[in-house]
């Protein structure tokens, strides 16, 4: 790639631009991270990174689009511009890093390829347009897939190679797709995060950033059909581009081909004049020369002309033609038809109105080391004021997260279990009480490595006793065990008599109306392990075998877990993609030791 092409080096602008996008970087995820881990310290290391990327890249985003309608409605904002490649490789990278650890953690260690669960995870549910309603229930990380996708396009084809082989307009057009990134993470945070936050904070910060974002190319766009159109109108007066105004040294002129005549081109402060380029005296390059006493100088022989209407000053009597001349963002345009001989010519105003370039202020390529002092000061203020919003906006997200519910996941630490194995109706390990201690023993829930119910090497022992080492998975009191050391296996032998299975007590028929969880998730591997964000996870871990149970909201933050079990012993039968949904739940409510059990006569999603 970079045989015949020279690097770029950094100067001294881009390397400010790059260590203040790094300083920003560092702020929005050390910031977001630091208020959710004091505020929301029932969140696990894994949610905290997610989050706090997702924040950070979606902020970034928002403001790499803004930057292109900002430079236009003003130049003074050209820097940015000119050194955004590395803040879209940035956004690229913290949702790659966002994405690599959803993917692990929600689809990975489950009973298909994690990429064929991002597509396939739950999709009968979706919307139509019979039932509009039900729009809610697609699926939300396809979205954010196909914007990584892009954005990965993007950050490997923002090298000039690639600008070079592709062509200038078809590289244009590839990176155009940023904008369909934009609107499939905007769908993908509005059909998932939002779905799970019931704060106010994440729906209004996106519709702010989408309104901001919109009307900013309105904004431009309607500034570019208005020039357009002063262009039109004065091409067909018969004006022509003759230069830019970065090119015209102030005192200074330059001379140019309109039409069939050459005409000189000076800058006088802030007025642009154009006159014969033709001096009256032995026909020198007005164009070479420059304004002296307030007079364009004929650099041959000092013979000057007035630049508003080309007349000699007194006691001369010279005089050249003027044009008409027009300044159109920037762009002078001179009409090649010359106005009547001693008419008076104001000029036309060099600066517009939006932040065009002064005569003070050098023509700035942003790989030159030519600073631009004005430019900077302007840029400088801009990303304060960023940065002061951005950090308004993390504060409000970290504080505005919903409350999750606690758990413990001794992940890492392996503990020695020892007691009675039940598979049915769910697999379950009964554990005496201790030694000389009266009363009834314990319950725990027994699940394998991942996102998978008993381990194949537990099975067939039912009512045996057995000693494994495992890891402790809880909240409350309700337990679990992740079987995942089939080494440390051993059965033990025949319960002694009267020691077979778990004390079960019927506490009669019940109906309950709550939702859909994957136990395992809900006891502390990942916590809420419920709502929209959730279901993925949930569906690969029902669907791996991990016992199902019904949490019903008490209305105050908090809830109660029921293991759902089949009436008769089978399976229950269920459709793993309600997962995450409401259903209702009608059947007899047992405790198995201390866990509340539900052996199901019906089951059904609300809607």
């Amino acid at each position: 790639m970079s045989g015949p092409y020279r690097a770029v080096h950094w100067n001294r602008q881009k390397r400010i631009y790059d260590r203040v996008l790094l300083l920003g970087v560092f702020s929005l995820l050390a910031g977001f991270a630091a208020l959710t881990a004091w505020g929301r310290r029932e969140l696990t290391a894994e949610t905290i990174i997610l989050r706090s990327t997702a924040v950070t890249a979606l902020l970034l985003l928002h403001l790499a689009l803004a930057i292109g309608p900002v430079a236009r409605l003003d130049r003074r904002f050209l820097p940015l511009l000119y050194n955004r490649r590395h803040l879209g490789v940035t956004i690229f990278a913290l949702g790659l890093i966002h994405a690599l650890i959803a993917t692990f953690q929600f689809h990975a260690l489950g009973d298909v390829n994690p990429i064929v669960s991002i597509f396939t995870a739950y999709s009968s549910r979706a919307g139509s347009w019979e039932d509009p309603s039900r729009f809610a229930d697609l699926p939300f990380e396809p979205f954010g897939a196909l914007a990584l996708l892009i954005l990965f396009l993007l950050a490997a084809t923002s090298h000039d190679f690639w600008l070079r082989n592709l062509g200038a307009s078809l590289w244009k057009l590839l990176h155009t797709g940023v904008y369909i990134a934009y609107a499939a993470l905007v769908l993908h945070v509005s059909l998932g995060a939002l779905q799970s936050e019931q704060g106010p904070a994440g729906a209004l910060l996106l519709a702010l950033g989408a309104l901001t974002l919109g009307t900013l190319h309105l904004l431009a766009g309607r500034r570019e059909a208005r020039l357009d159109a002063r262009r039109a109108e004065l091409a067909a007066a018969g004006f022509a581009r003759a230069c830019r105004v970065e090119e015209l040294r102030d005192g200074y002129g330059c001379t140019r081909r309109i039409g069939a005549e050459r005409v000189a081109i000076f800058r006088d402060g802030d007025r642009v004049h154009a006159l014969s380029n033709t001096c009256r005296h032995q026909g020198g390059p007005i164009g070479e020369g420059r304004i002296l006493d307030g007079c364009i100088t004929c650099p041959w022989h000092g013979w000057q002309y007035q630049p508003s209407n080309g007349t000699s000053p007194p006691p001369f009597h010279e005089v050249i033609a003027t044009y008409p001349v027009e300044v159109v963002d920037g762009e002078v345009l001179v009409k090649g038809i010359a106005n009547p001989l001693e008419a008076e010519s104001p000029g036309a105003p060099c600066t517009p109105d939006r932040g065009g370039a002064t005569g003070e202020e050098p023509f700035y390529i942003g790989y030159q080391p030519t600073a631009a002092p004005a430019i900077a000061r302007r840029c400088r203020a801009l990303v304060l004021r960023l940065a002061i919003l951005s950090f308004f906006a993390v504060v409000w997200l970290a504080l505005d997260q919903e409350p999750q519910a606690p758990g413990t996941f001794e992940f890492g630490r392996t503990r020695t279990f020892e007691g009675t194995l039940v598979e049915r109706p769910l697999p379950l390990l009964r554990i005496d009480p201790p030694e000389g201690v009266d009363g009834p023993g314990a319950a725990v829930v027994l699940v394998g490595f991942g996102k998978q119910g008993l381990p194949d090497f537990a099975r067939g022992h039912h009512g045996e006793r057995v000693r494994f080492d495992g890891t402790l998975i809880a909240v409350g009191a309700l337990a679990m065990v992740e079987m995942n050391d089939p080494e440390s296996f051993v059965v033990l032998g025949e319960p002694e008599s009267g020691e077979g299975g778990v004390e079960v007590e019927a506490l009669g028929s019940i109906t309950l109306v709550g939702e859909l969880v994957d136990t395992k998730c809900w006891f502390g591997v990942m916590r809420p392990a419920a709502g929209k964000v959730h279901r993925a996870c949930a569906i690969r871990c029902l669907s791996g075998g991990v016992p199902p149970g019904l949490l019903v909201r008490d209305g105050r933050g908090g809830g109660a877990v029921f293991l759902l079990a089949g009436r008769t012993g089978a399976p229950l039968d269920f459709d793993v993609e309600w997962a995450g949904l409401p259903i209702s739940v009608s059947g007899e409510l047992e405790l198995h030791e201390d866990l509340p059990l539900v052996r199901v006569a019906t089951i059904e999603p609300m809607r």
